[in-house]
C-alpha cells in the first residue's frame, strides 16, 4: 500500500510559517500513521473558540495556531515549571458546523492526577484570548479515538487538519 504524497508550500506575509499539507490516498494510510504516537495516559480536549476566532475566515487561521501554541505554553509552565519535558500532543484544527474548534490528545504527565491535569488544561486555555470553553474527556479506547480523527485528518475542505507546529510526538 504506497502512500500518495502532496505537498504545498504556502509562505505567509510574516515568513515565519511553512505550511507543509500531506494527502493520503486512503484512511488506513492515516491509521498507520496515527499508530506511530505513543500516548500512555492520554485525554480527549475540545477548545473552543470565540467568535472572533471561531468564524474566522481562512487567512485568520495563524491566529488559531498561536492561540494552541499560548495554550500549550502556559500549560507547560505550569506542568512542568522549568523543566525543558514537553507533553506528547496531537493538535488538529476543525471546522464543524460553522465554527472552527480545536481537538486535542494531550498525554498526561506522569506526576500529575487525570482530575490535576484536567484543571490545568481548563485554566490555560482559558486564558488565551481566542478560548472561550472546554470539554475534556479520559481516553480509555485509542482505537475509538482514532477514528474519531480519521476523520478529522482526512483530505476535505472543511476541515482544517493537524496543527504540525503544535503537535509534538
Amino acid at each position: 500500500m504506497g502512500m500518495h504524497w502532496f505537498l504545498s508550500l504556502l509562505i505567509l506575509k510574516n515568513f515565519k510559517c511553512l505550511n507543509i499539507t500531506v494527502i493520503y490516498e486512503n484512511k488506513q494510510d492515516i491509521v498507520s500513521w496515527f499508530d506511530a504516537w505513543k500516548f500512555n495516559r492520554p485525554v480527549f480536549f475540545t477548545g473552543v473558540l470565540s467568535d472572533q476566532l471561531g468564524y474566522a475566515i481562512d487567512d485568520d487561521d495563524e491566529r488559531i495556531r498561536n492561540n494552541n501554541k499560548h495554550f500549550l505554553n502556559e500549560l507547560h509552565r505550569l506542568v512542568f515549571k522549568k523543566s525543558k519535558k514537553k507533553i506528547v500532543r496531537l493538535v488538529i484544527i476543525e471546522k464543524g458546523k460553522g465554527r472552527k474548534h480545536c481537538h486535542m490528545l494531550l498525554d498526561i504527565p506522569e506526576h500529575l492526577s487525570c482530575n490535576l491535569f484536567n484543571d490545568l488544561i481548563e485554566q490555560s486555555w482559558l486564558k488565551t484570548k481566542g478560548g472561550i470553553g472546554t470539554n475534556i474527556k479520559e481516553v480509555f479506547n485509542l482505537n475509538g479515538i482514532q477514528q474519531y480523527l480519521v476523520k478529522e485528518i482526512y483530505p476535505n475542505k472543511e476541515m482544517l487538519g493537524v496543527d504540525i507546529q503544535n503537535s509534538y510526538q
